[in-house]
């Protein structure tokens, strides 16, 4: 995909002929899924490209005519070679070309990622904002309260039943505070994994087309969502990287770590929320993007709902730790690149869509939790 850039960008040259450092000069960028990043592009390049027959090799000297573009394309890397220093990117468009992906749902897995992002040091550097910070810079949030009809009248509806399960769905909370020196013990770690991820049975619908029936809905029944774990603090479980069988209820060791490996791993993961990484396991959910679009080929939906698949599975893991008495989290401010190497998961075949955690609760508060808030009673609102 090719966009029009006219974001202001630093510029040694315009610095040297006493400017203010800034290129505001439009260029064109283009986003391909084989790339990590977007990378400039000269229009009559792109002309080049779309004469060149697609997933085929050729001899440059096929091509000598245009020799020039030739060379920006595979110095950018829109052209690849079969050089062996290239294997990466070739394996990344290896996998965008097998699977049936839709263009802009590809570009948007590729390149919506984060690596090495650190919010803890950014936060000690002073570059994040505050909510206050916040509203001076943007104004105040659009309002809670939504209406389409401000002044038009409304509908009361009638008072809702409540029993246990109104209690459990309240006590849901986002804990932001684990003890660092809590072992989660080995009957809650199992009971999470299996009511969570594990696979309640299966429905032969064709001779190699198998649904899954968890306790979560997915997508055409295809549960196309793998949960990956990085033990920090398990009975009987060591430190270190595990997929999670979801047909056996069992872990498949996948490396092993030290202490102080799976901490700093747990920090990295969560792209540097300190006020996460000291919980005692963490479970990346990981889309398989292969099985999903097996089905739904170049889809324009698929791709929203491998998400919504995660969310279902997050809102159950929040409602089956709250009721185990366990604080839990789900974020999808994660280093997702970095997670992808640490698992050695096939870029653009698999990717890492998000991650919870769950664990003891430390006995101190000391990032802030929704446990105090001010209630909203039914009617209040819209009197």
């Amino acid at each position: 995909m090719v966009e029009l850039d006219q974001t202001p960008r630093f510029s040694l040259e315009s610095l040297f002929q006493g400017g203010d450092g800034l290129d505001r000069s439009a260029r064109w960028m283009a986003h391909a899924p084989h790339l990590p990043d977007s990378v400039p592009v000269q229009w009559q390049d792109l002309a080049v490209l779309q004469s060149l027959p697609d997933g085929q090799w050729l001899e440059r000297d096929a091509v000598a005519q245009h020799a020039e573009a030739i060379d920006r394309l595979l110095a950018s890397g829109l052209l690849i070679t079969d050089e062996s220093a290239q294997d990466g990117v070739r394996r990344r468009d290896d996998n965008a070309r097998e699977i049936a992906w839709w263009t802009p749902a590809l570009v948007a897995q590729a390149h919506g990622t984060w690596e090495a992002v650190d919010i803890e040091d950014r936060n000690n550097k002073g570059l994040m904002l505050s909510s206050e910070q916040m509203v001076e810079a943007f104004g105040a949030a659009p309002e809670p309260d939504f209406r389409r009809a401000p002044d038009g009248p409304v509908q009361a509806l009638a008072t809702p039943t409540r029993t246990g399960f109104d209690e459990l769905l309240a006590a849901r909370r986002t804990c932001r505070n684990f003890d660092p020196a809590a072992t989660l013990d080995a009957r809650s770690f199992a009971t999470m994994m299996r009511r969570v991820w594990g696979a309640l049975g299966t429905k032969t619908l064709a001779p190699g087309a198998v649904a899954v029936k968890k306790t979560s809905p997915a997508g055409g029944g295809l549960h196309a969502v793998e949960a990956y774990v990085l033990v920090q603090r398990v009975e009987g479980v060591a430190p270190g990287f595990y997929h999670y069988l979801s047909m056996q209820h069992a872990l498949e060791p996948l490396q092993a770590l030290s202490t102080e490996e799976a901490a700093a791993w747990a920090h990295r993961f969560v792209a540097g929320q300190d006020w996460f990484h000291d919980v005692p396991v963490m479970v990346v959910m990981v889309a398989r993007f292969d099985r999903l679009f097996w089905k739904y080929r170049r889809h324009t939906k698929a791709w929203r709902v491998v998400h919504l698949d995660v969310g279902h599975l997050s809102q159950t893991m929040y409602l089956s730790a709250t009721e185990l008495g366990l604080g839990c989290f789900v974020t999808a401010a994660i280093n997702d690149r970095d997670v992808e190497q640490a698992l050695d998961l096939p870029p653009l075949r698999e990717g890492a869509i998000a991650l919870v955690g769950f664990g003891p609760r430390a006995m101190e508060m000391k990032t802030l939790e929704l446990d105090v808030f001010d209630p909203v009673t039914p009617g209040e609102a819209v009197a």
